[in-house]
């Protein structure tokens, strides 16, 4: 989620197992969100696999890149390397799907522009470069209906934080695919990626909780 002091990179830690039409187990030890350099990459779908990327990158050097624009196509190429050498019978369509959103910043002397691509890997990871709205992935359909009513471009990075965690948080409590603990971390032009501690996501988690439970009093009563 792009705001006006940087990029908000937010995912829940829920993976599940099984075919979702019936019975599924849960794990709820994933980690989606990482550094690459001053840049952050989020996965969704098949995050081992996406973890498995992220190790073949580091391998690569690609976690000393410099900005969005010298990570982006070292990402899709190698991403594509490794699906090509791992599924080289297997044609991209069929192939596990990964999805990645890499987020970061374009540097120059003129320029310190925020760059938000998705990459999948049944299109073989061409990059899809996305405007002000934010990048949804995974079980995105209760967050876009939420991000239609509640975010704005002019957002500040504290209210991003915000709001990222109440459309997980919310996409989280109508579909159990999504839960466990929730990660962020900023992304800046001057300070590159920065995980929260668990301490400042969960100070978040409690003040939305509260303002949601002021709006149920409104309307309810009428009144906060």
């Amino acid at each position: 989620m792009k705001a006006q002091e940087g990029i908000i990179l937010a995912a829940d830690s829920r993976g599940t197992i099984g075919d979702p039409r019936g019975l599924t187990a849960i794990n709820d030890s994933q980690v989606k969100i990482f550094p690459l350099g001053p840049c952050g990459v989020a996965f969704a779908g098949a995050s081992e696999m996406g973890a498995t990327l992220m190790d073949e990158w580091r391998k690569k050097g690609l976690d000393a890149v410099k900005d969005v624009d010298e990570a982006m196509p070292a990402v899709v190429q190698a991403s594509s390397d490794c699906f090509s050498a791992w599924f080289k019978d297997i044609p991209p369509e069929k192939r596990p799907g990964v999805v990645m959103t890499l987020a970061g910043y374009r540097l120059s002397a003129k320029t310190r522009e925020q760059m938000v691509y998705l990459m999948v890997s049944n299109t073989n990871f061409a990059p899809q470069l996305f405007g002000n709205n934010p990048c949804l992935s995974g079980v995105p359909q209760y967050a876009v209906y939420l991000m239609h009513r509640y975010y704005d471009p002019s957002i500040s990075l504290d209210r991003a934080k915000a709001l990222s965690e109440y459309l997980i948080s919310e996409t989280a409590s109508q579909d159990p695919k999504v839960g466990g603990r929730i990660r962020m971390a900023e992304i800046t032009a001057d300070n590159g990626y920065r995980e929260l501690a668990q301490d400042e996501v969960e100070a978040i988690q409690e003040e939305n909780a509260r303002l949601n439970q002021e709006m149920r009093q409104f309307f309810l009563k009428g009144k906060v």
